[in-house]
């Protein structure tokens, strides 16, 4: 039977006829390493034609340690080796045990170790220290004795074969089930950032109609009142000047008063996926924290990527957040504001810190919890802690999966 007949990855090959419906016959390799020509004649004229567990042997033939060692190399589904101790050296059937255990790292072939000088290597020294799987002398290895031995370590080599297979074919099944749940969890994050998003789009919603209705009620009530008082100067017209004048002068200020409403309220309509711009947006939370709230800001922002709609106001938000409770529980008056964008694993690195106290014990408030769950939704981590000099450092890292490079940074 030719070597490509037997299959590498399995312990016996079948060789079937469908068509013939012939009888499957099964071969098992069985390796003689040996010094000795006639030990392999008698081996084979002892065996040959023997069947063990619905198999015949495959016989190949070893005349030293060093070509054992080849055969097993090309034909590591060798199921038995009948192996000397000493052949070109007094241990070489030992290195050989070591070599295809430790360096092949075949733990299935049924290694039987057979020796002729039993006093230079004991047998219950040998089965101590080497994975072998019987040790017999030359003189004691009789037909009978060696079909039995035979027989067993193929009955045991089935068996572990077996065994392993299904290992691998669990490992398999369990590798595979694992990319499921991967890709199921990547659509589930998925989904749930697109939850979240349509969440901010209600409430952008929400807000919407809020406004609406400020400018029918609010800028309403103003230029209703404007207009009463031109009414009433109209009536004063040629009877008392000076009234006429301050009714005039009333409805001035209230028609002002009413198209600033108009213009705030028609800016916040305006729609924020078109006009949303994380370098202007920036600018003016910060410029505004500063005219308001007479803290200074040390920005140092890199050129940024194309971003969503969500990353943006993330990171918005995010600045808001941190200067709004370094300014509130801190006391602090001077924050250094570094927003980095790594292309190399498509990251932004979000850097707050600021010169105010630093409490004993801290805790994630309100605001801080809801952006920690906004940054863990996007994947990301946040890390509220003492700077290394003084204050606190606001640190996030925002990871990007589509993000689009393009923009400049902010001036």
């Amino acid at each position: 039977m030719s070597d490509s007949m037997i299959d590498a990855s399995d312990a016996l090959h079948l060789i079937a006829d469908d068509d013939a419906e012939e009888e499957t016959a099964l071969y098992w390799k069985f390796l003689i390493a040996d010094d000795d020509p006639d030990i392999h004649k008698v081996t084979k004229l002892v065996l040959e034609g023997h069947t063990f567990e619905d198999g015949k042997l495959q016989f190949f033939s070893a005349y030293s340690a060093i070509e054992a060692a080849a055969v097993l190399e090309r034909h590591p589904d060798i199921a038995i080796v009948l192996l000397d101790v000493v052949m070109e050296e007094d241990d070489a059937g030992l290195k050989l045990v070591k070599r295809v255990r430790e360096q092949m790292g075949n733990r299935l072939v049924r290694i039987i170790l057979r020796t002729g000088q039993p006093g230079q290597a004991p047998e219950h020294a040998v089965i101590r220290s080497y994975d072998i799987s019987d040790y017999k002398e030359k003189t004691e290895l009789t037909s009978t004795k060696l079909f039995s031995t035979v027989y067993t370590s193929i009955r045991t080599y089935r068996y572990l074969t077996g065994i392993a297979a299904a290992h691998d074919t669990l490992e398999q099944r369990v590798r595979e089930r694992t990319r499921e749940l991967e890709a199921r969890a990547r659509e589930l994050q998925a989904s749930i950032r697109h939850a979240y998003e349509a969440m901010m789009e209600v409430s952008v919603l929400e807000e919407r109609n809020r406004i609406a209705r400020d400018i029918h009620n609010v800028v309403g009530h103003t230029l209703t009142a404007a207009v009463v008082q031109l009414e009433a100067g109209k009536h004063l017209v040629g009877i008392d000047a000076d009234r006429v004048s301050e009714k005039m002068n009333l409805a001035s200020q209230l028609v002002r008063k009413g198209l600033d409403e108009i213009r705030s309220s028609v800016h916040q309509l305006a729609d924020e996926r078109e006009t949303v711009d994380l370098q202007r947006d920036l600018a003016r939370l910060i410029r505004d924290t500063e005219a308001h709230a007479g803290v200074r800001i040390h920005c140092e922002i890199e050129p940024m990527p194309k971003l969503s709609f969500f990353h943006v106001k993330l990171l918005c938000h995010a600045l808001q957040e941190g200067l709004t409770n370094g300014i509130r529980h801190g006391g602090s008056t001077r924050f250094h504001f570094k927003l980095a964008y790594a292309s190399g694993d498509r990251r932004i690195a979000f850097s707050l810190r600021n010169d105010g106290l630093v409490p004993r014990a801290f805790a994630f408030g309100f605001g801080l919890g809801a952006l920690r769950d906004q940054v863990e939704l996007a994947h990301g981590s946040l890390c509220l802690e003492a700077a290394p000099q003084a204050g606190m450092e606001l640190r996030i890292l925002l990871p990007l999966a589509g993000a689009v490079p393009g923009s400049e940074a902010l001036p």
